[in-house]
């Protein structure tokens, strides 16, 4: 199973990306956690010492706001990398950690300054593979990547030709997540929710405490949850219902919120592959 960490923060917090590198100390958590002597910075497409990334880039001066670092084997190339960018249109910015999976169970050895960081919003621990089939509604992608999709419900896009196609129809995915202003609409089995997006999504953070079904823990300014005892990887049976009962619990309020998708979601009945 490979990992997916995505962390979103308030906008314009690090204006220069590399002070969030620093923050965490990047390099030395690639080093000590993934063994890793030397990455791809993706800027230049070449590779170059884990050590002297922070020198290199802030010299190049390229996309101060941006750091986007991929694995240094070609085995892995695409597949693992570490990535901030600012999502200007959507108000706020995120931090994604994928395939690199030591440094996302390890997180604890460098992740407390995120969490304590007043700019926080939230983060998602995610299975990368799950959570990219439940959003994809690209047919191609599926015949690509080899997955079934003829027991998928499909939707036209809506535009007009030569552009209109077919695409899967992921609103009835309960891993599905949709960008919202200020934050992700999507859930997963482990979660951590900072005061940021209780505000934008209009949670009374109680309503956490009120069911049984969630653990419940508080970390200082942050609340972390947990629904299942792994990351979700199926969309039928238990952790069908898990999900659906935890987006609508942490949605359910947000002014953003498309009501007939909920509905549309809780009432879908699955056809087995």
């Amino acid at each position: 199973m490979s990992l997916e960490l995505n962390i979103n923060f308030i906008p314009d917090q690090f204006p220069r990306a590399l002070s969030l590198w620093e923050m965490v100390d990047m390099s030395r958590a690639l080093t000590e956690i993934e063994g890793l002597t030397k990455l791809v910075n993706i800027d230049t497409c070449r590779t170059i010492k884990v050590e002297n990334y922070v020198k290199s880039k802030d010299k190049a001066r390229t996309r101060p706001s941006i750091f986007s670092i991929g694995h240094p084997s070609r085995e892995y190339e695409g597949t693992h990398g570490v990535v901030f960018m600012p999502m200007d249109e959507l108000c706020f910015d995120q931090l994604l950690i994928y395939g690199f999976d030591k440094l996302i169970e390890q997180r604890e050895q460098w992740w407390q300054s995120i969490l304590q960081h007043s700019g926080f919003v939230m983060a998602r621990l995610m299975n990368k593979e799950y959570s990219t089939r439940q959003g994809m509604h690209d047919v191609m992608y599926y015949e690509l990547s080899g997955w079934p999709h003829e027991h998928l419900p499909k939707i036209s896009n809506g535009k007009p030709p030569p552009i209109d196609q077919i695409d899967i129809d992921t609103r009835v995915n309960p891993g599905d997540w949709r960008f919202k202003p200020g934050y992700i609409e999507g859930v997963s089995a482990e979660m951590w929710l900072g005061k940021h997006f209780f505000k934008h999504v209009g949670l009374d953070k109680q309503a956490l405490y009120d069911v049984d079904w969630l653990e419940v823990t508080e970390l200082d300014n942050v609340i972390h949850i947990k629904a299942y005892d792994k990351p979700f990887d199926s969309d039928v049976g238990v952790q069908r219902t898990l999900q659906i009962k935890l987006r609508k619990l942490l949605f359910g309020q947000s002014p953003h919120t498309e009501d007939p998708e909920f509905k549309m979601l809780s009432e879908f009945q699955p056809l087995e592959q």
